[in-house]
């Protein structure tokens, strides 16, 4: 048996010895310039707006992780610039009502769609449009599965870099008032 291997090795190996292959390239003179690039220059790097950026962060956060409970889904990211946008999901362990809350830092506004999709439901994800001059809170009621959470890009292309970035954050369901504490059950 082993020499049924080894033999099929060395037919295989010399079957592929006997192989020419042809590239059509023309051989290239050397050069004494240096090599161009081919790729799409990247952006320098401002070192204001880069500070900027790390400011906008930390008030965000400072924003975000100021809403009290536990934490479903976090994510934070540039507004504009060459690479812009965030977007995340997160699973839904059990249905609740959830806390959203939205901010952004360095821009004029900025626009966090949240949602679920659901098979057989219209697919209606909520809109929070922030001013950016503090934080925008909502309650969702939401359902077991995935939630999603992303910028909303006004635009496609490249915009100019300003060090703008939002945030959102979901935390842990709202407790639902215990029938002993409804209104209706109120004297």
């Amino acid at each position: 048996m082993g020499r049924v291997s080894s033999l099929s090795l060395l037919i295989a190996a010399g079957a592929a010895a006997g192989c020419s292959y042809q590239y059509d390239e023309s051989p290239q003179a050397p050069t004494t310039e240096p090599a161009r690039e081919t790729s799409s220059p990247v952006p320098s790097v401002d070192p204001l707006v880069l500070e900027r950026e790390v400011k906008n962060y930390r008030e965000v956060d400072r924003l975000l992780k100021a809403v009290p409970g536990p934490v479903l889904l976090f994510e934070e990211g540039p507004l504009d610039g060459p690479v812009r946008g965030f977007g995340t999901t997160a699973e839904v362990p059990a249905a609740g009502q959830f806390t959203v809350t939205a901010a952004c830092a360095g821009a004029s506004g900025a626009t966090v769609a949240v949602g679920q999709e659901h098979p057989g439901a219209r697919f209606q994800p909520v809109e929070l449009t922030l001013d950016c001059r503090g934080d925008t809170t909502q309650v969702l009621e939401l359902q077991q599965g995935y939630v999603f959470a992303h910028l909303v890009l006004p635009a496609p292309g490249d915009t100019p870099w300003t060090g703008a970035v939002g945030g959102v954050r979901v935390t842990g369901r709202v407790p639902m008032p215990s029938p002993a504490q409804s209104p209706e059950n109120s004297p």
